[in-house]
């Protein structure tokens, strides 16, 4: 009897031990285990997109939290529907690095404006974990983190190993545990407001002018500024809510900034997928709303127009627009000497002497020999 009672504590102690060790490795997908950096600027939203000007900007040690069904931040930031930007700048020798990024929900990684790792799209199933090698040269990475969650438990991490090469900027941390608080005390974002000092402005998708023109703002109008594109005193562009869920990129020089330190800005390159900008939504002098023009081109014929399907005189004649016919104008040749057009159901590309452009300016146009 004794010897059946040892064995029956002996099968038992190896249930255990089985069962610890299954609950410590079905842990493994929330720890870091490799590099994580540190000192990270972290921005966060109280909506799943980013949208307005970040609730919160504080820094955090390590992109690795387990927030469960908790907040990040109560009284700030929702327990569900949040979204969060991470930045920081890690100097890297040349090699090949494993990143790896872990969400419960969507997760997306960019180093230097390059989407690596995207999964901005509800975790099925619980917290899920991507990785992606990336060949690196020696140098200095912009490395940008954007998180959401939506509803249910939340957590997050990042981090990296070594492939091949060289280390990465920080040393390792080991096999740290999600940390199940909030590691500083987060701090309200001011308002940081723009106002246009030129008569027109154009705004773009993207910040350069090699991203299309997608509305037009006016002199006096005031917007609301959620991001820029480099560090404070270094920025060009500067990312604006538009209002009505829009947003778009403005020139640095055709605009005043001024509320707030601008440096609370994070830092972003987002393109904006919109083609057209249709809604209106900023502040005029006197609290008066000032419409946001959508961008657009158009021309009338001066003759009978032929329309053909490459900028070329070797395309190939797919219709005519009439003398007098107006039209829009999407794109211009990169010779200059064509415009893509739209007219009734026709799409194609006319010759410029043959028009004469009535609202906009060709200048502003994307260009390329190819239909947008």
């Amino acid at each position: 009897m004794r010897q059946k009672q040892s064995l029956g504590r002996l099968f038992l102690a190896a249930l255990v031990i089985i069962g610890l060790s299954v609950a410590f490795f079905g842990q493994r997908s929330v720890q870091a285990q490799g590099i994580t950096g540190s000192n990270w600027e972290g921005y966060y939203w109280a909506n799943p997109t980013f949208q307005g000007n970040p609730a919160l900007a504080r820094i955090d040690a390590a992109i690795l939290f387990n927030w469960g069904t908790g907040s990040p931040a109560p009284g700030i930031i929702p327990n569900d529907n949040f979204s969060v930007r991470w930045y920081n700048r890690i100097a890297f020798a040349a090699g090949t690095y494993r990143f790896r990024a872990g969400a419960d929900d969507g997760i997306r990684v960019a180093i230097n404006g390059q989407i690596v790792i995207d999964r901005f799209t509800p975790a099925v199933g619980g917290f899920t974990v991507n990785t992606a090698d990336v060949v690196l040269g020696a140098g200095t990475y912009e490395i940008i983190v954007d998180y959401y969650e939506g509803v249910g438990d939340a957590g997050v991490l990042f981090d990296w190993t070594v492939v091949s090469g060289g280390g990465g900027g920080v040393p390792g941390v080991g096999t740290t545990p999600f940390p199940t608080g909030v590691p500083a005390t987060p701090t309200k974002v001011p308002v940081v407001k723009v106002v246009v000092i030129v008569d027109r402005a154009n705004i773009r998708s993207g910040p350069g002018t090699n991203f299309p023109t997608i509305g037009e703002a006016f002199k006096d109008q005031q917007f609301t500024a959620i991001g820029r594109n480099g560090d404070f005193g270094f920025e060009t562009w500067y990312l604006l809510d538009l209002g009505g869920g829009a947003r778009g990129w403005m020139f640095r020089q055709v605009i005043y900034v001024y509320g707030s330190d601008p440096a609370a800005l994070p830092r972003t390159r987002e393109v904006i997928n919109a083609p057209a900008i249709n809604t209106g939504g900023a502040e005029a002098p006197g609290g008066q709303p000032a419409a946001v023009e959508p961008f657009e081109v158009r021309g009338i014929t001066l003759n009978n127009a032929l329309v053909r399907n490459i900028p070329s005189l070797n395309g190939e004649r797919i219709g005519v627009i009439p003398k007098g016919a107006t039209f829009q104008i999407l794109k211009l040749s990169n010779n200059q000497a064509w415009v893509f057009v739209t007219y009734e159901d026709l799409r194609g590309w006319t010759f410029v002497p043959n028009i004469r452009v009535t609202v906009g300016r060709l200048g502003v146009l994307p260009r390329g020999n190819t239909a947008p």
